[in-house]
C-alpha cells in the first residue's frame, strides 16, 4: 500500500511538473518569434516610440556643436539655449521685405530686451531661488538634460544619416558621404517620397525633417515612412515641446528656453542601420508602447496563468494523487499574495515589452564573451526557460496556497492563514482608543492637557504636509475637509448626548426613577454619576416613604386585628355572664377567660405604647452601669417556668465575671425577656437552645440560637418590624410587637440587634460596645 501511494505521489509531482513546463516552454518560444517575425514585417508604429522625441533633442546636440564651433567651446549649453542674444542670428539672415524687416527688427528688439532686463530683474527679485544661484541651475540643466541629449545622439549618430541646412538651403552640417550620392538629403525628399524607396532592402526606413523658423518657432515637420500613421504630426508635438519646464517647475526659474532659429535638420536611417541599431538598443523603438500587436502576447500569458492556476484548484480533487495539502502550500496570505503580484506584474510588463529581455541582446553578450553561437543560443533558450518555469512555479504555488480558503472555509482560513487577522483586534482597539481619546474629555481633568495634545497632533499632520513643497496645498485642502467632518461629526456627537443628558433628566424630574442612560455620554460622563446619586438618593426618599406608608397600613391592620380579638372575646363572654341562668361553674370559667382577654388586652396597648414612644424617640433612658451577665440570669429565673414548660434543652454560655456597661436596666431587661419569650413561643419543643455571651476589648455579644418550629420563610430584615410575626397565620399569643420593642430599646441605648436565618435555624445578635 506504501509502494503504491509513493507511485500515485510520484505521478502527481510529474503531472504538476508538466503542469509548469508545457506553458513555460510555450512562452519560450512563442515571444521570441512572434516579436521577430513583427519585426521583420516592419510594423512599427514610430508615433509610438523613443525615436521621436531623440530626432527632436538631436536638433539640440546638433545646433550646440555648431554654436560651439563659432563661438568657442567655452560657450556653455546652458549660455545657448537661455541666455544667448538672438538679435545678432537675426540680421545676419537675408534682408526680409520693409514689412518683415520692421516687424522682425521689433521682435528681436523686443527678445533683445528680454534678454538685456532678465539680469536687472535678477537683481530686483533677489528672493527667487533661481536667481539667486543661477549657475547650480546651469549646473543641472547641463548634467542632467544636455548630458543625456548629447548620450542618446553619440549612441545613434553612427547609424543615421544627418543633415543641417540654413534657411536659404545651404548645408552647414552632415555626415553623409557625397561621393555615393552628389545629391543632398534634403534636395533628394521628392525623389525618396516620389520612387517610394522607403523601407525597401536598399532604401531608407524614415525620413525625417524638422524646419524651424527665424523666430524659433516650427514651421513644418515631416516623417516619412512606408506606414500610414500619424508620425508627422506626433514629431510636430514633440518639436513644439518645451524643455525648459523642468527648471521652471523645479527651481522657478522664468528663464524662455530658445531652440534653433531658421535651421532644417533632415535625418534618415536605413533599414539596415535601424535593425542594427534596434539590436544595440531595443529601447529605442519599443519604450512607449511597443508594438501594438504585443497585447496579444499578454491575452496569451494571462490564458497559461490561468491555466496553471485552474490545475493547481482541480489536481487535488483527484484523490489518488494525494496533492494539495503539502507544507509547502499552507504559507500565510499575505508573503503569497505579495510574491505572485509581483512576479506576476514583471511577468505580464516583460510580456507587453518587445525590447525587455530581447533574446538577441542575450545571446549577442554570450557571443561577445566568446562563446560559440550554438552554445549561446542554447544557454539563452535555457535560461528564458528558467525563468518562465519559475513565474509559472510561483501562479502553481500561489493557487494551490489560495485554494485553502474553499477547503478550509472562510473563517477558519483567515483565523490560521492570514496574519493580519491575528492583529486586526489588536489594531482596531489601539485606533478606537485614540479615536475615543480624542472624542472624549472629562470635564473633570485638566483642560491644558486634552489640549496640548490636539495642538501635538495637528503640529505633527500639518509637519508633514510643509514637507509636500507645492503638492501641499492640495494635502492642506484634504487636510481641512478631514478636519470639518470630523468636527461636525464630534459636534453632532455632543448634541446627540446633550440630548440624551436631558432627557434623562426630564425623566427624572417627572418621577421616572428606573430610568437609565444606556449610551455613551462622551463629555458629558461625568454627569451620569451624579444624576444616578440623584437618582439613588430619590429612590431611597420614595422607599422609605412607600415603606413609612406601608406600616402605617399595616399598623392599622394589625393594631385593629389584634385589639379586636380580646375585645370581642370579652364582649362575647360578658354577654354571657348576663344570663341569670348560668351555671356558677360556667360563670367561674367564663369570668377567668374575661380576666385572661382583659390582661392580654392591657399587654398589647402597653405594648403599642411603648414601640410609639421608641420610634418617636421620646422614651426616657436611666443609664446606670449594669452587669449585663446578672441581669441576663434575673431574666432566664424570672422565666423559668415557662421555660420548663416548652422542653426546650438551654444551654447557657456566660462569663464567669462580671460585664458591666452603662445601660437602662429596665429597658434592657423587656430586650432579654421579649427574646427569650419568643424562643419560647417559637422554637421546636425537645431541640436545644443556644445562649452565649462573649466579652472582647470592644464590645460585648450577646447570641440567642434555636431550631424553628415552623419554616422560616420571612425576610429577617423584616420580622424586627413592628406587627410582623413568624407565625403569618397570627395564631400564637403575642402582639407581634416583641422583637420591635428589643430592636428599638437596643438601638436606643447605642447597641445593634440583627436576626439571621439559617434553614431552620434562627438567630438573634445584640451588640453593645464598650465605653
Amino acid at each position: 500500500m506504501d509502494i503504491k501511494s509513493k507511485n500515485y505521489h510520484r505521478l502527481a509531482a510529474i503531472i504538476i511538473a508538466l503542469v509548469i513546463f508545457l506553458p513555460s516552454l510555450a512562452m519560450m518560444f512563442i515571444r521570441p518569434h512572434y516579436i521577430s517575425r513583427q519585426k521583420e514585417e516592419g510594423q512599427i508604429s514610430y508615433s509610438n516610440t523613443d525615436l521621436m522625441d531623440q530626432l527632436v533633442k538631436d536638433t539640440y546636440v546638433l545646433y550646440a556643436e555648431e554654436y560651439q564651433r563659432e563661438h568657442g567651446s567655452d560657450v556653455t549649453p546652458f549660455e545657448i539655449f537661455f541666455q544667448r542674444d538672438t538679435s545678432a542670428e537675426n540680421s545676419e539672415t537675408q534682408e526680409p521685405s520693409s514689412e518683415e524687416s520692421s516687424s522682425d527688427a521689433g521682435s528681436s528688439e523686443e527678445t533683445a530686451n528680454e534678454a538685456s532686463t532678465e539680469p536687472a530683474a535678477s537683481e530686483g527679485t533677489s528672493e527667487e531661488t533661481y536667481e539667486d544661484d543661477i549657475s547650480s541651475i546651469a549646473d543641472d540643466f547641463q548634467s542632467n538634460l544636455y548630458s543625456q541629449w548629447s548620450e542618446d545622439f553619440s549612441a545613434i549618430r553612427s547609424f543615421i544619416e544627418y543633415e543641417v541646412l540654413d534657411g536659404s538651403g545651404t548645408t552647414l552640417d552632415t555626415n553623409q558621404s557625397l561621393a555615393d550620392s552628389q545629391e543632398s538629403l534634403y534636395d533628394s525628399l521628392d525623389n525618396i517620397q516620389t520612387n517610394s524607396v522607403l523601407n525597401t532592402d536598399s532604401g531608407y526606413a524614415f525620413v525625417a525633417v524638422i524646419e524651424y523658423g527665424k523666430k524659433g518657432n516650427i514651421e513644418s515637420t515631416t516623417f516619412l515612412t512606408h506606414e500610414k500613421d500619424n508620425s508627422s504630426q506626433a514629431l510636430n508635438e514633440l518639436a513644439r515641446s518645451d524643455p525648459g519646464e523642468y527648471l521652471r517647475d523645479y527651481y522657478y526659474y522664468s528663464g524662455t528656453f530658445q531652440p534653433p532659429q531658421d535651421r532644417i535638420y533632415c535625418f534618415a536611417m536605413t533599414k539596415t542601420a535601424l535593425e542594427a541599431y534596434s539590436d544595440y538598443d531595443p529601447s529605442i523603438l519599443y519604450a512607449n508602447s511597443g508594438y501594438d500587436t504585443t497585447a496579444d502576447l499578454v491575452v496569451l500569458f494571462m490564458t497559461f496563468v490561468g491555466f496553471v492556476c485552474a490545475a493547481a484548484f482541480l489536481l487535488p480533487f483527484i484523490k489518488v494523487l494525494e496533492t494539495g495539502n503539502e507544507k509547502i502550500f499552507s504559507y500565510p496570505f499575505e508573503p503569497v499574495c505579495l510574491i505572485a503580484l509581483c512576479v506576476v506584474s514583471v511577468a505580464a510588463s516583460v510580456t507587453a515589452n518587445p525590447g525587455a529581455l530581447d533574446h538577441q541582446s542575450i545571446r549577442s553578450v554570450l557571443i561577445s564573451i566568446g562563446l560559440p553561437e550554438t552554445v549561446a543560443t542554447v544557454i539563452q533558450y535555457l535560461w528564458g526557460l528558467l525563468g518562465w518555469v519559475l513565474i509559472f512555479a510561483v501562479c502553481y504555488w500561489a493557487a494551490a496556497c489560495f485554494r485553502h480558503i474553499f477547503t478550509m472555509g472562510l473563517k477558519e482560513y483567515l483565523q490560521k492563514r492570514v496574519l493580519i487577522y491575528r492583529f486586526w483586534p489588536w489594531i482596531t482597539k489601539w485606533c478606537r482608543r485614540i479615536y475615543q481619546g480624542l472624542l472624549h474629555i472629562d470635564l473633570r481633568d485638566n483642560a491644558s492637557r486634552v489640549l496640548l495634545k490636539l495642538v501635538l497632533i495637528n503640529f505633527i499632520i500639518l509637519g508633514f504636509i510643509s514637507l509636500l513643497w507645492y503638492w501641499g496645498l492640495a494635502a492642506l485642502i484634504i487636510y481641512s475637509v478631514i478636519l470639518f467632518l470630523l468636527l461636525r461629526k464630534y459636534v453632532r456627537k455632543i448634541q446627540d448626548q446633550y440630548q440624551l443628558l436631558l432627557q434623562a433628566t426630564n425623566e427624572l424630574a417627572q418621577g421616572n426613577l428606573n430610568g437609565t442612560i444606556p449610551e455613551d455620554l462622551g463629555v458629558f460622563e461625568p454627569f451620569r454619576e451624579e444624576i444616578d446619586k440623584i437618582r439613588t438618593g430619590f429612590r431611597k426618599a420614595v422607599d422609605e416613604e412607600v415603606k413609612s406608608t406601608k406600616m402605617k397600613t399595616d399598623l392599622i391592620t394589625n393594631v385593629s386585628h389584634d385589639l379586636k380579638t380580646p375585645l370581642t372575646a370579652i364582649i362575647t363572654y360578658v354577654d354571657l355572664l348576663k344570663d341569670p341562668n348560668l351555671p356558677a361553674e360556667d360563670q367561674k370559667k367564663y369570668i377567668q377567660i374575661l380576666d385572661q382577654k382583659a390582661n392580654r388586652l392591657k399587654l398589647l396597648i402597653e405594648d403599642l405604647f411603648e414601640i410609639s414612644k421608641a420610634t418617636s424617640k421620646t422614651v426616657q433612658l436611666n443609664i446606670v452601669d449594669v452587669d449585663i451577665v446578672s441581669l441576663l440570669r434575673q431574666v432566664k429565673l424570672e422565666l423559668q417556668d415557662k421555660i420548663e414548660a416548652t422542653d426546650l434543652l438551654f444551654r447557657w454560655q456566660l462569663p464567669e465575671e462580671k460585664v458591666v456597661l452603662p445601660l437602662d436596666s429596665q429597658r434592657t431587661y423587656r430586650v432579654f425577656e421579649n427574646l427569650l419569650v419568643n424562643i419560647t413561643k417559637y422554637a421546636m419543643p425537645h431541640t436545644r437552645v443556644y445562649i452565649t455571651m462573649e466579652d472582647t476589648e470592644n464590645h460585648v455579644k450577646i447570641s440567642m440560637k434555636n431550631i424553628s418550629a415552623t419554616e422560616l420563610n420571612f425576610n429577617p430584615s423584616e420580622i424586627t418590624e413592628r406587627f410582623v410575626r413568624g407565625d403569618a397565620s397570627r395564631n400564637t399569643e403575642g402582639s407581634g410587637l416583641g422583637l420591635a420593642i428589643a430592636k428599638s430599646f437596643t438601638e436606643l441605648q447605642g447597641g445593634r440587634l440583627e436576626v439571621f436565618t439559617d434553614a431552620d435555624l434562627f438567630t438573634v445578635e445584640i451588640t453593645f460596645l464598650k465605653p
